[in-house]
């Protein structure tokens, strides 16, 4: 008698439409899982309302009355067991740190932060049954003082950090951690983020066009299709890879560079764009240009 294949589950948060949860969903579901597609609100996943064999819960991850109640169903569907956590959820804004709401950056770090460590905390016990995995999905911000974007930053190297640790603690009790360093993806994040203004007197105003071009993400940056993206991080957790992995247009750039470029000019670089210095903007000097250096050409 055939022995039947165990359903695999996964769990991830943000899957909104358009996005990478939505992206990173359709994929692991192409592989034959069952997918727990979370978000704040559940009209706002239709793009995946057609797979069969998917659950949509509603989860917000500042909430911890959400998690839980999130935890109970899905102790119940999957008998106690998650193989997979896909912590995904994110948010930010562009705004210069001298300009930066406190409270507004409060609750980014209620979502890239503090969201991450609930739903963790509250899922642990399904996935180490599992003997299963945690995905967090970071950013190539953790790595680079990015202009204007000091806070969502700050938040993401945290949250690096954190599952750095959390890699380890995990070690011991069978559960791998994966930590996605994800660079530029074609998504609506930019246009998501909340409102970008100058408050009045700001020291930037006469760089506010400068800045627009960050907050509305034109930077003519090259950009990964999530649908690309999803499939090779998915493609990297199915094969049991574990630890830091770097996904995304420009996150091997921002990889080897962190490596080999000196920390002044990587400096330098980033201020390219900002009204720093017109020398420095009309060198053109970007990633791309680190590239350059990197290959020696």
């Amino acid at each position: 008698m055939a022995s039947q294949t165990k359903t695999k589950y996964v769990l991830i948060t943000g899957c909104s439409d358009n996005g990478i949860g939505s992206a990173l969903a359709k994929s692991f579901h192409a592989k034959g899982l069952h997918i727990i597609a979370t978000a704040r609100n559940i009209t706002k996943m239709q793009n995946l309302q057609s797979l069969p064999n998917i659950t949509f819960l509603e989860l917000d991850v500042t909430s911890p009355e959400s998690i839980t109640a999130a935890y109970t169903i899905v102790e119940k569907q999957t008998n106690g067991k998650l193989d997979y956590l896909v912590n995904n959820s994110g948010a930010g804004f562009v705004m210069p740190l001298l300009d930066s709401d406190i409270d507004m950056g409060k609750n980014m770090f209620e979502v890239n932060v503090w969201g991450v460590i609930r739903v963790t905390q509250v899922f642990a016990p399904l996935v180490v049954n599992a003997k299963g995995m945690i995905v967090n999905n970071v950013s190539t911000a953790a790595c680079l003082g990015l202009p204007y974007q000091g806070m969502y930053c700050g938040s993401k190297a945290a949250i690096r950090l954190i599952s750095e640790t959390l890699a380890l603690e995990m070690k011991p009790l069978g559960v791998k951690v994966i930590i996605v360093i994800t660079g530029n993806i074609r998504t609506k994040w930019f246009s998501n983020s909340p409102r970008f203004e100058l408050p009045e007197g700001s020291y930037y105003s006469s760089m506010i066009d400068r800045i627009g071009v960050f907050a509305r993400g034109e930077q003519g940056h090259p950009e990964m299709e999530p649908e690309v993206y999803a499939e090779k991080v998915v493609g990297d957790v199915l094969g049991g890879t574990e630890g830091t992995i770097w996904r995304g247009a420009q996150s091997s750039i921002v990889r080897v560079a962190m490596g080999v470029i000196p920390s002044w000019l990587m400096t330098t670089c980033q201020r390219d764009g900002t009204g720093y210095s017109e020398a420095i903007a009309d060198s053109g000097m970007s990633l791309l240009f680190i590239w350059r250096i990197i290959l020696g050409l």
